[in-house]
């Protein structure tokens, strides 16, 4: 293989067009890749916060009710990638309109995914720092964030295939790490003492599921740019359910029992406490940069949308992404993690809702139907407006199920009364 064929086999040509057949996988490919973003810091860090707030069986049927809720908007959000093998910000334009998903979808992607690219980034780095404190080497905080960052950074740049062959090393590292946090901290607090423990800061169910979904709310909505690379409906949705269900599950259950052992929601502190310090923290850094590596590549994704560049910049747009992200990592962005979960949880799934109404039900689930809207689709924005109030402000019920079903439900209701046709569009 020459050295064009070897940069060809990397990078991709252009991410705004369809997959073509030849480029595409199995299911176990984007399984890893949602396995390597579902076992991640946060979650653990998500788990040990949610003992303190959950009795453990509330905690459970939380991260079950969260989970299986994702893995429907996954899989509904992924097949429609996969049927067009186009990414998110590309399908979002029959929804929202090609100016309203370039501008107002592609910036709420781009904002979300810097923020997590960033809040990746200062848990890898700190976690950096306390392997170099162990061994009595002492690094300047910010430096050691940016420098380590920026090498984490490349993996996203490359694009999909390298991402997915990082998890394949990261997801079984983290696996064995968990298990070991857990068989040592049930050596000093029993199995039944944990499931019989009452929270110290209570928080309700529906708060449970909320940051259980907030985790991945992210990564349903945004499902397509990966799941255009699956062979059918069925391993789009294999993937789906595969890479994120029993690894969530595991993740949560993870950090809470570690969480309730230790007295510890700061992973490198608990880590640090389960006495393997060294290879634990280093294992962290690694799980943390395949999901950094996802995060940034799908925010590279939504600024080359919002900046109307060609899907050739995409590299440039994700390194862009990237170093954003660092720099919120500097200034300290997880000082602020469990607030962001919420919004996330409030104003991501509307979007899916409104994408999932308008394949699934009104175009019947069938590509040919697929059509781009020129400009602004109002009628998709506004409802999607009314799903992430709803999200955020309804007293009852969950709040990522409230905004789904609010911007789906209205923006059927409208499209039904309104019966605009407009100008089809071929897939680009």
């Amino acid at each position: 293989m020459n050295s064009e064929q070897e940069k060809n086999s990397l990078f991709e040509e252009d991410a705004f067009k369809p997959v073509p057949p030849g480029e595409r996988h199995g299911w176990w490919k984007t399984s890893f890749i949602w396995a390597g973003s579902s076992i991640c810091v946060p979650t653990i860090m998500v788990g040990a916060l949610m003992i303190k707030g959950l009795s453990f069986m509330e905690m459970i049927l939380a991260v079950i009710i969260g989970t299986v809720l994702l893995s429907i908007v996954f899989c509904l959000q992924g097949m429609e990638g996969t049927d067009t093998g186009l990414p998110t910000v590309v399908l979002a334009r029959s929804a929202f309109g090609r100016e309203g998903a370039g501008i107002i979808i592609s910036f709420i992607l781009a904002t979300t995914l810097i923020c997590w690219t960033g809040s990746d980034c200062q848990i890898a780095g700190e976690s950096f720092i306390q392997i170099l404190t162990l061994n009595n080497i002492h690094w300047n905080r910010e430096a050691t964030i940016i420098i380590l960052g920026i090498i984490m950074l490349t993996v996203s740049i490359l694009g999909e295939k390298i991402i997915s062959k990082l998890n394949i090393i990261a997801v079984p590292a983290l696996i064995l790490l968990c298990i070991y946090g857990i068989v040592t901290c049930l050596q000093d607090i029993s199995f039944l003492d944990l499931v019989r423990s009452s929270p110290v800061e209570p928080v309700s169910l529906a708060e449970g599921v909320a940051m259980v979904f907030g985790m991945q709310a992210v990564g349903s909505t945004i499902s397509p740019d990966y799941h255009r690379f699956c062979r059918d409906r069925k391993s789009s949705c294999l993937a789906a359910v595969v890479g994120i269900i029993p690894y969530c599950l595991f993740l949560f259950i993870a950090g809470s029992i570690m969480g309730a052992a230790t007295g510890e929601s700061d992973i490198s502190i608990l880590i640090a406490k389960l006495g393997l310090p060294v290879i634990g923290l280093l294992i962290l850094v690694l799980a943390t940069w395949t999901t950094m590596a996802c995060d940034a590549y799908t925010g590279g994704l939504a600024i080359t949308s919002l900046l109307h560049l060609s899907g050739k910049r995409r590299a440039a747009a994700t390194a862009i992404a990237g170093i954003v992200g660092i720099l919120l990592a500097v200034f300290g962005i997880m000082n602020y993690f469990t607030n962001f979960l919420d919004l996330m949880a409030g104003c991501i799934p509307p979007v899916a809702g409104v994408m999932i109404t308008d394949y699934w039900i009104l175009k019947r689930g069938k590509v040919e139907n697929w059509e781009e809207r020129p400009g602004f689709h109002w009628t998709g924005i506004v409802c999607l407006v009314c799903g992430v109030l709803a999200a955020l402000f309804l007293p009852f019920g969950f709040a990522t199920i409230n905004g789904i079903v609010v911007s789906g439900v209205l923006y059927y209701a409208a499209m039904k009364l309104t019966d605009r046709k407009e100008p089809r569009r071929d897939i680009v």
